[in-house]
C-alpha cells in the first residue's frame, strides 16, 4: 500500500479540526429546521490505496452505521492486524473524524499515521449550523419537542452524548456532563433552549 501527499494533508487536516462549537443556542422550531432524517449516507475519503472493491464495501458497510461517523486506517499497516478504527454517533463529522483517527492512531503498531477514508453524514447532508448525532436527532423529535417550556437540549461535541430536561438548561447539562464524564469529557454546552 502507499500513501500519497494529498492523504497525508488529509489526516493531518482532520486530525486537528475541532468539532464546531455553536455561538448560542437556537429555539427548538430553529433546530428542526437544521436537523437530517435519520438515514445516513457515505463519503469517501481521499485515499488511494483502497481499491475500488473495498471501498465499494465500505459504502455499503458505512450505510449502516448511524451518523455522524468516521472509519480510519493506517496506510502500511498488515491487514492480518485488522486496525480498522470507526466511530460513530457524535454530533459533527469533524468530532467523529478526530475520534476515528485518535482510535486508530493509539493501536497503529506499524504502519503510517491513521487516514480516514470514510465519513458517514445523514442522506442529503449539507452543513449547518446546528448538527446532532442521530441518536440525539430521534430524542430531540420524540422526547425534547414533546416537554413542556422551558427546556433545554445540551450536548458534549468530543464525546458524541447530550442530556435533555425541563428547566433553564442546567439539568441539560447536567445530564450532558454525567455522560460525557464517563467517555473523559468535559465540553457540554447548551445548543437547544425553548422559553
Amino acid at each position: 500500500m502507499r500513501i500519497t501527499r494529498a492523504a497525508t494533508v488529509l489526516a493531518f487536516t482532520l486530525a486537528l479540526a475541532a468539532p464546531a462549537v455553536q455561538a448560542a443556542p437556537v429555539d427548538g422550531k430553529t433546530a428542526r429546521k437544521m436537523l437530517f432524517g435519520t438515514g445516513s449516507a457515505v463519503e469517501l475519503g481521499q485515499a488511494d490505496f483502497i481499491d475500488a472493491s473495498i471501498a465499494s464495501a465500505i459504502k455499503q458497510a458505512g450505510a449502516q452505521i448511524p451518523y455522524y461517523g468516521a472509519i480510519a486506517v493506517s496506510p502500511g499497516e498488515p491487514t492480518s492486524s485488522n486496525l480498522m478504527a470507526t466511530m460513530a454517533n457524535y454530533h459533527s463529522p469533524q468530532a467523529a473524524q478526530k475520534a476515528a483517527l485518535d482510535n486508530c492512531n493509539s493501536r497503529r503498531t506499524t504502519g503510517q499515521p491513521c487516514v480516514v477514508i470514510a465519513t458517514i453524514v445523514p442522506k442529503r447532508f449539507k452543513p449547518q449550523p446546528l448538527t446532532l448525532s442521530v441518536e440525539a436527532t430521534r430524542a430531540f423529535d420524540k422526547e425534547y419537542r414533546k416537554l413542556p417550556e422551558p427546556r433545554a437540549l445540551a450536548i458534549s461535541p468530543s464525546a458524541g452524548v447530550f442530556g435533555i430536561d425541563r428547566g433553564d438548561g442546567g439539568r441539560a447539562l447536567s445530564k450532558c456532563a454525567a455522560a460525557a464524564s464517563a467517555k473523559g469529557a468535559d465540553d457540554c454546552q447548551v445548543v437547544v433552549f425553548d422559553q
